[in-house]
């Protein structure tokens, strides 16, 4: 059976896909990343797929929720298009943010370009702060990696109309 088939129910409603359904072609590693990374990585066989106004719903919920200081910004291990929850246990702490070349008053910024972190003749420098709290510049190298895995897996959903 191909992805999407038998995805309805008898009565109309969509069937609620998991695992390898929702993961497809990346199921093997997304369960080899969690065994390596739980840390960063969802259980695979934990995650569904939430798409549409619900999404949009709880997307705006977490934005709320940050607004209002009730929830740390950070990444979600398991991604609210995955079925994650606005909870703190699923709020993985990233420190990642940005700061106005301006604010280095004149200081030359070139080895922003230089060593790879961004762009030449960069406005807004990413910076992240490690858990032990040492600034670094550039994103923090973890959430890049698992926002990659994520949006792979989100390309082929959409690929095959699961989003």
């Amino acid at each position: 059976m191909s992805v999407g088939e038998g995805s309805k129910k008898a009565n109309g409603d969509e069937k609620v896909l998991k695992g390898k359904d929702v993961y497809g072609p990346y199921y093997d590693d997304a369960k080899k990343l969690y065994k390596q990374n739980p840390d960063w990585y969802p259980n695979p066989d934990e995650s569904t797929i939430v798409k549409g106004e619900e999404l949009t719903r709880v997307r705006n919920e977490y934005d709320t929720l940050v607004k209002n200081g009730v929830l740390e910004k950070g990444h979600h291990k398991k991604g609210l298009s995955f079925g994650g929850e606005n909870v703190p246990e699923n709020i993985k702490f990233t420190g990642e943010s940005t700061i106005k070349s301006s604010e280095f008053n004149g200081l030359d910024m070139d080895f922003y370009h230089e060593l790879g972190y961004g762009k030449e003749n960069v406005k807004m420098l990413k910076i992240h702060q490690t858990e032990n709290g040492v600034f670094i510049f550039g994103n923090n190298p973890s959430h890049t990696e698992v926002t990659k895995f994520q949006n792979k897996v989100l390309r082929w959903r959409k690929q095959n109309g699961l989003r």
